[in-house]
């Protein structure tokens, strides 16, 4: 695998929920940048082929198979890291499981599945890993939601647990700094993974609204989230701990009455005109 730039170098990288979508580029990237990357994740056969991708590449990657509902897995996949690489530089909290967006009174039967992979995971990954992260100066990377700081369609579940992520970030920032660990946390808004059973931009619907509520008129890549984890993970940000990062191409500065007025303003000019998609072209102020 030719490198990039080999930012990291000699560096080793867990990276949890990897098999798949923001995690898989992540480890694709982290590998192109120099470091053996370790794939945790639940779904083998996606795994594996993340793994065996790499490793043609070149790149060195190992995979884990890990239930992060048990506290098992987690110390295990930390121990095999280091076993297998001798160090580990960089601890990504990346997964997710797969839930029901159902209304709050329904959605509370997942609720132990939500808090045990989007939080105690989290938490318990960075317990086992800490000792070698202080070991080799390392760093933990969370990553979190614009669901935090604002209500979406996900179940109350996930918004509770991003938000408790976010805490947990600051909390552990200010445990771990004294070690030279450094913690931060990463919050995306709309992400359009390509890989994901129906990808966000593949609805039209989704699509047009995207362009005329986001300033960037765009959803994130896995890439651009992958590339601010990156950078959490060299010394560019060797400064930087207990940090929130927004990646949502400026759609959390506007507020809903001006996005809900230009909707309704340019559902108006269709109605005159016959179209049937916005265009993103055309600003309705």
């Amino acid at each position: 695998m030719a490198t990039r730039i080999g930012l990291l170098t000699d560096k080793v990288a867990l990276i949890t929920g990897a098999a798949r979508g923001i995690g898989r580029v992540m480890a694709t990237l982290f590998a192109e940048e120099g470091a053996a990357v370790v794939i945790a994740d639940l779904e083998e056969a996606a795994g594996e082929a993340v793994t065996g991708d790499i490793r043609r590449e070149g790149g060195q990657a190992l995979f884990v198979k890990t239930n992060l509902r048990q506290e098992t897995d987690i110390r295990a996949m930390v121990e095999v890291t280091v076993k297998a690489f001798t160090r580990l530089d960089v601890l990504v909290n990346n997964a997710r499981p797969r839930l029901q967006c159902l209304p709050f009174a329904e959605s509370l039967e997942e609720w132990e599945l939500a808090m045990a992979v989007l939080l105690k995971a989290p938490a318990l990954a960075a317990k086992y890993a800490f000792p070698s992260l202080a070991a080799s100066g390392g760093s933990i990377i969370n990553i979190g939601s614009t669901n935090a700081f604002f209500i979406s369609h996900q179940p109350a579940a996930y918004h509770v647990a991003k938000a408790g992520l976010v805490q947990l970030t600051r909390y552990l920032a200010q445990e771990f700094g004294p070690q030279g660990v450094r913690v931060n946390c990463i919050c995306p808004a709309l992400v359009d993974v390509p890989d994901a059973k129906t990808p966000l931009m593949s609805d039209p619907v989704n699509k047009a609204v995207t362009e005329l509520i986001v300033p960037l008129q765009r959803a994130a890549s896995p890439e651009d989230i992958a590339r601010a984890a990156l950078f959490f993970s060299t010394t560019s940000s060797a400064y930087l701990t207990g940090q929130v990062l927004t990646i949502d191409g400026g759609v959390t500065v506007g507020d809903h009455f001006h996005a809900a007025r230009r909707a309704f303003r340019l559902a108006a000019e269709q109605r005159k005109d016959g179209a049937v998609v916005p265009s993103a072209g055309r600003s309705a102020r």
